[in-house]
């Protein structure tokens, strides 16, 4: 069977793990020194016939290795056939790779996402009060006291419905650069997939030192309870995913083909239980 290489990221050091991390399978998870940097893999001849669960595994070993060094997180499954492979890979991208650790050294990533209320209708209504309802709504379709024609009534809150999804949109965009100011002060990078949309009022991931860390969660909370009316996600501190600059390196293509063959043993594992 042949022997893969599962990589997991690349770590600001050449030196050995010193603590035992199980990765995928419960193989042991080692680092191949490259020129003061290293690449952080588990050897085996199991293929991975669960993505989903060695998905979790693989994010697991970052984050714990996030903990004592800067990693630059690969994307799962990155397999190489040999540890020739692997060391080739890092000495194609060293000097992206060098580059990367030194700017998100003491960095990690933040997810911050704000969501639309569950019960929001793009056809609801603007008032001084704010949002207002279906039942409060002057404009019934179909009034059977309008004297206007159906078709006519229904281009008219056709309309209504578009100049309040506007009025909606802006609001919420509004809303979208006031935090996003407010998180900025404390953050080194930034990433805004989305200011304003039918399900997002506000996704972005923010890359913030260790130092401002508290700073940068205080500043959400403000944000947050200026704002009570929208559901709001805050996740992290994550490894830094979206800010890592150098290409994901693919699988090689003899590993790529044995991704779904039938399991065998892992090389190395942690608290001697082996792979299944």
């Amino acid at each position: 069977m042949t022997e893969l290489y599962v990589a997991y990221c690349v770590l600001d050091s050449d030196g050995a793990i010193t603590e035992e991390i199980a990765g995928l399978h419960a193989c042991a998870v080692r680092n191949l020194p490259y020129g003061g940097i290293g690449v952080v893999t588990s050897a085996s001849t199991r293929p991975i016939d669960d993505l989903v669960t060695g998905a979790v595994e693989h994010e697991r070993v970052v984050e714990r290795l996030m903990q004592m060094h800067t990693v630059l997180p690969m994307r799962f499954p990155t397999i190489f056939d040999s540890r020739q492979a692997a060391l080739a890979m890092m000495e194609r991208h060293y000097s992206g790779f060098r580059d990367d650790l030194q700017r998100l050294h003491n960095q990690e990533e933040f997810g911050v996402r704000v969501i639309w209320p569950a019960d929001l209708d793009f056809g609801f209504q603007i008032s001084d009060r704010g949002f207002v309802s279906r039942e409060e709504s002057a404009i019934r379709l179909g009034d059977s006291s309008s004297p206007e024609a159906p078709g006519k009534l229904y281009m008219q809150e056709r309309h209504r419905r578009h100049k309040h999804h506007q009025m909606l949109s802006e609001q919420a965009a509004q809303f979208g650069r006031k935090l996003d100011a407010a998180l900025s002060e404390f953050a080194s990078e930034k990433h805004l997939r989305s200011l304003a949309t039918d399900r997002f009022v506000f996704d972005g991931v923010y890359l913030v030192n260790k130092n401002r860390q508290v700073g940068f969660r205080r500043a959400f909370v403000d944000a947050k309870s200026s704002e009570p009316g929208f559901r709001y996600l805050f996740s992290g501190p994550w490894p830094p995913y979206n800010f890592v600059t150098m290409p994901a390196e693919q699988t090689t293509g003899s590993a790529r083909r044995v991704v779904a063959v039938a399991a065998a043993e892992c090389l190395g594992s942690v608290g001697g239980a082996a792979g299944t």
